[in-house]
């Protein structure tokens, strides 16, 4: 049984892994909304910025924050 619970984590983790932007992503929101929560994550990032190595707009942000941005369709890759 627990060898089995062992490989649904492993999938599990693994599904998180790959449907996440990669790290030092930087994208554009064309939504006001993303623009926020990535400015209301600004403390968080001041606390643990091991966690936020992507950004919009400028802002540091988790990664996952900047997939669903992409993944909406409210977010473009920025020009470097």
């Amino acid at each position: 049984m627990s060898t089995k619970r062992g490989w649904l984590v492993a999938l599990a983790l693994g599904a998180l892994m790959t449907g996440c932007a990669s790290t030092g992503t930087q994208v554009s929101a064309s939504s006001d909304s993303y623009k926020t929560l990535a400015k209301s994550q600004q403390a968080w990032c001041s606390t643990f910025g091991n966690t936020c190595t992507c950004a919009i707009d400028g802002m540091k942000t988790t990664c996952s924050l900047v997939y669903a941005c992409v993944s909406s369709g409210n977010c473009r890759t920025a020009a470097q």
